[in-house]
């Protein structure tokens, strides 16, 4: 096995490591502790940013042509981004009491969905329809602690944006506002971790800063949305 085959290993290893975070988010939940279990997700979560920067880096696809890089990367999203998220729903008093088995369903099967639409991504790198960033969800139904029935509502909303032409920006790939949107995510991702360190005594700025980022990507994926909508002279 030469060197540049042990190092593509390597990334598919890293890789692969996502649902091992999975799994100890899911031994956390069936426990009770929400907290270390949202950490398993936010360190799933930054393994998912990475892995594709290494992957190219180290010419992985060249290297291990017979293993699909790909597949294994939509298996780890799919159990760290829409299972384990529905388990989280559905084990944890989130949601009104007798709706979180079809809120979970909801969920699984919507998300299914995404990953199997081939026009889930634009010609300029958006996401189209909501792209089943479930972990993101809960990651806002821990910091923020909604109502049931609001937390209930944005299952629904999310869910039903799966299903409509919205543009959702990915911050790595989308190249309008590049610079600003990796601020943004950087802002937001700090601010999440700082919010889940400090909780339940979650200090203020954090959720502030996390809600001006959310808003930020909602914004620029809804003018985005409506310039394609609107015809051009």
């Amino acid at each position: 096995m030469t060197m540049q085959e042990i190092r593509a290993w390597g990334v598919h290893l890293f890789t692969m490591s996502g649902a091992v975070c999975g799994f100890l988010a899911l031994t956390n939940i069936v426990n009770n502790d929400p907290k270390d279990a949202i950490w398993w997700l936010i360190l799933a979560l930054i393994i998912d940013g990475v892995d594709g920067t290494l992957a190219r880096k180290f010419e992985v696809t060249e290297h291990l042509p017979n293993v699909d890089g790909v597949t294994i990367d939509n298996i780890v999203d799919y159990f760290t981004y829409v299972v384990v998220p529905a388990f989280y729903i559905w084990w944890l008093p989130v949601l009104p009491e007798g709706w979180s088995i079809a809120a979970a369903a909801l969920i699984l099967m919507t998300s299914q969905y995404h990953f199997s639409d081939l026009r889930h991504k634009t010609h300029d790198n958006y996401f189209r329809g909501f792209p089943a960033l479930w972990n993101l969800v809960i990651f806002g139904f821990y910091v923020f602690s909604p109502s049931p029935w609001v937390a209930l509502a944005l299952v629904v909303v999310f869910a039903v944006t799966t299903f409509i032409p919205l543009k959702f920006v990915h911050p790595f790939r989308v190249e309008h506002l590049k610079r600003t949107n990796l601020t943004m995510a950087a802002l937001g991702g700090i601010a999440l971790v700082v919010a889940v360190w400090t909780s339940p005594d979650t200090l203020k700025v954090a959720k502030a800063v996390i809600v001006v980022s959310v808003g930020w990507f909602l914004v620029i994926g809804l003018g985005r949305t409506w310039e394609d909508r609107t015809p051009r002279a």
